[in-house]
């Protein structure tokens, strides 16, 4: 089988052929080595994965290649580098016109050039056009990107995870490749994969595995560091493959001591000055009685859940209904391309209710045809009991193509609802859609887990469940503690507290406020010496940040937070939150972060020392960046909640101009970071040539592309096309 993302899109490197119908096809290179290298800090990872792909002419060059990358489990990208032939470019983040502008202006003088965007159409795919590739030539796209991981909950420890989009199995590719040396030599090179961990101290590394392939392992060093002296806290991974295809998400799972402890980390950015960013790690461990909700299982039996993924679905509810205390009330929704209840209304939990749900279960067969997700979710929240909390489970191998109308669904829902309402979601099968999962499980204030084949699940459902009954609080706040430093630089015994949301009150320019205006020159309405026909000039950078100068300026607040709102917090399962310290920030050291609820029980808190990193860095202040930037594409973070001097909203006192506004913020945060994202772009150029050379190497070049405009196929024998089954001809 082929391995699609979710939206349509495949990793891997592509040019268009034209064809009689309204769309081009796409025709895929091979990739023949894929090398990919991940440090664990903590909870967090960087990796750096390096894709080597070959034009297969040694005849014909090709005018422009794209390659797309998902953005699975929420990966932000930080850095771009594309080697084509000798030549080596790489990318800095740019406002997204001006980014396409450079690219354009570089092609067109011959010069190696690379885009790589965020894709209009879907939100988790980055995809980085890459212009002018001579004959034959291998083209290495380098690309690091950092993620949160997640908790894995059945071996209490942390997962990291390669999925099979990275580097999917194609299907054939074209013949000439079977006899040519040089190709075959370039396909037999595989797969690299290697994991270092580097945990905190006090974080002991017990155990690092892989539960889906057979790693080779070494405890107390990294690779990077083979000779240093044996550390607990150290350890590595890797897996060696002899093709360049993954026929499963590679997982890798470690555990350690006390990372279930909340931890706070405070990084110091090396070239912005003044600028610090705090990463806490949220793990609650708190006594509260367990609330009996309505609970709604919504499983996937679609097509696509044939074989062991609908098996996995029915073990996993079967746990669940099993597990279900006496007194709440429960349903059991099916679907496919339509869906039914097994109860019009949700009923009592009790013995004879059991027995007919896992009866019902025990049928069931992906027998429903195609996936439509969104209908069964908004019927479920349309039946709910007004009175009760809600929480929904949903079983899925997470195939579907409106994402984005599904997350906008359950964003306003879950806000607006008057009584709480939350969705877990439980990842079915080894290809499931992460940033599907992940996504629902986000704007339905839950959080998701995965099981694959060969998987053990029992204790994910069961804390997954655990966690669909415990108290719905969404009232969480952060204050920053610091250290006030006395004149000779020592912290003296006062402390200075501030709290995250007082930064929302921003100051704006009193022109832009609508302030008192100030006298200017009166303007004749009869000037004998202006020409009406005359053209204004125009604007100077109509890309880049200028397009924004007519925007009312805003400062910046002295802490962004990422979430802006914190969500729900459960036990068994870390939730990360991101503080940006800008240089208006007190000039004094974070010793802690204090966390504050409240409950129906009573006030909850929670302090958590600050650890501050020895060596300044980026990784948490781009995690920062990304979050905060993904929360501005979606329509939440600091930005709308923002208020001016008078407790006016911004979204309110400027309707008209928001969006820019908000656009405006994303940019600022991706090209100070060097993050990109839907308004930001990496744009890479060649330097290090003359373009008076490549003008001349390019005018002598003849392209596939040309050729397959008069014969509507691709020279020679087929390469493979997206929609291919991706079996052996």
């Amino acid at each position: 089988m082929s391995y699609y993302h979710s939206s349509g899109h495949i990793c891997g490197l592509y040019y268009n052929v034209p064809t009689n119908y309204f769309q081009p096809e796409k025709v895929y290179l091979p990739q023949v080595e894929l090398q990919a290298h991940a440090t664990i800090l903590s909870t967090t990872s960087r990796t750096v994965l390096k894709q080597t792909f070959l034009n297969p002419s040694t005849k014909k060059a090709i005018r422009e290649v794209r390659y797309t990358f998902p953005l699975y489990d929420g990966v932000s990208v930080v850095g771009f580098t594309c080697h084509v032939g000798d030549r080596t470019i790489v990318g800095e983040v740019k406002e997204k016109e001006k980014a396409r502008a450079v690219f354009k202006d570089a092609v067109a003088k011959g010069q190696t050039a690379g885009l790589f965007e965020q894709l209009p159409d879907a939100s988790d795919v980055f995809s980085t056009t890459v212009g002018n590739i001579p004959p034959g030539a291998k083209v290495v796209v380098e690309i690091t990107y950092l993620g949160e991981l997640k908790h894995d909950m059945e071996v209490d420890g942390i997962r990291f995870t390669i999925p099979t989009i990275i580097c999917p199995r194609y299907g054939s590719y074209r013949t000439g490749l079977q006899s040519d040396p040089a190709a075959q030599e370039a396909l037999g090179k595989g797969i690299s994969i290697t994991v270092d961990a580097d945990m905190a101290d006090g974080s002991l590394i017990q155990k690092i595995q892989s539960p889906t392939h057979p790693i080779s392992m070494t405890m107390g060093t990294t690779s990077l560091a083979p000779d240093a002296d044996p550390t607990m806290t150290k350890a590595s991974a890797c897996l060696t493959l002899g093709t360049a295809e993954l026929h499963k998400d590679f997982i890798v799972q470690i555990v350690a001591k006390n990372t279930g402890v909340p931890k706070a980390v405070l990084e110091t950015h090396p070239s912005i000055p003044n600028h610090k960013a705090l990463m806490a790690t949220l793990v609650p461990k708190f006594a509260l009685p367990p609330e009996k909700p309505e609970l709604v299982f919504i499983c996937d039996r679609s097509g696509s859940m044939d074989g062991s993924n609908i098996k996995l679905a029915v073990q996993a509810l079967k746990v669940f209904l099993k597990s279900l205390p006496v007194g709440v009330k429960f349903n059991i929704c099916s679907f496919g391309f339509s869906h039914s209840f097994l109860w019009p209304k949700s009923v009592t939990y009790s013995q004879a209710t059991l027995d007919e749900a896992v009866r019902h279960v025990e049928s069931f067969n992906a027998n429903l045809g195609g996936t439509e997700m969104l209908q069964p979710i908004k019927e479920t929240i349309k039946r709910r009991y007004n009175d009760m909390p809600l929480d929904v489970m949903l079983l899925t191998d997470g195939e579907i193509w409106n994402q984005t109308e599904l997350f906008s669904y359950l964003n306003g829902s879950v806000q607006e609802s008057k009584v709480p309402i939350r969705v877990f979601t439980l990842g079915i099968g080894n290809g499931v859609s992460h940033a599907l999962i992940e996504g629902v499980a986000k704007a339905g204030n839950g959080f998701s887990q995965t099981v694959g084949d060969g998987e053990k699940m029992d204790i994910k459902v069961v804390r997954m469940l655990k966690g669909a009954l415990s108290p719905h609080i969404n009232d969480y706040t952060l204050e920053v503690k610091y250290a006030d430093a006395s004149e000779d630089g020592q912290d003296s015994d006062f402390e200075l507290v501030e709290r995250v949301r007082d930064s929302l009150k921003v100051n704006l320019k009193i022109d832009d406020a609508g302030g008192k205006p100030t006298a200017k020159k009166p303007i004749s309405l009869f000037d004998t010496s202006a020409d009406p026909d005359h053209e204004e000039a125009a604007v100077p950078d109509e890309t880049g940040e200028g397009r924004y100068a007519h925007l009312p300026s805003i400062a910046v607040p002295k802490i962004i937070q990422a979430p802006q709102n914190i969500p729900s917090l459960f036990a068994f399962n870390r939730t990360t939150v991101y503080l940006l310290l800008g240089p208006d920030a007190p000039n004094a050291t974070p010793t802690s972060v204090m966390l504050r609820g409240t409950s129906a029980h009573g006030p909850l808190e929670l302090e958590i020392p600050v650890r501050s990193l020895e060596q300044a860095g980026e990784t948490i202040h781009q995690l920062a960046a990304k979050k905060a930037i993904s929360e501005l594409e979606q329509g939440r973070g600091w930005l709308p909640q923002a208020k001016d001097e008078t407790n006016t909203s911004l979204k309110t006192k400027f309707e008209g101009r928001f969006d820019d506004m908000v656009e405006r913020e994303a940019v600022r945060l991706g090209v100070q970071f060097q993050v990109g994202g839907k308004w930001c772009s990496f744009v890479a150029v060649e330097s290090n040539k003359k373009e008076k050379e490549n003008e001349k190497e390019t005018e002598d070049w003849e392209f596939i592309e040309d050729e397959a405009k008069t014969n509507n196929s691709p020279p020679g024998s087929r390469l493979v096309r997206e929609g291919d089954s991706g079996k052996p001809n």
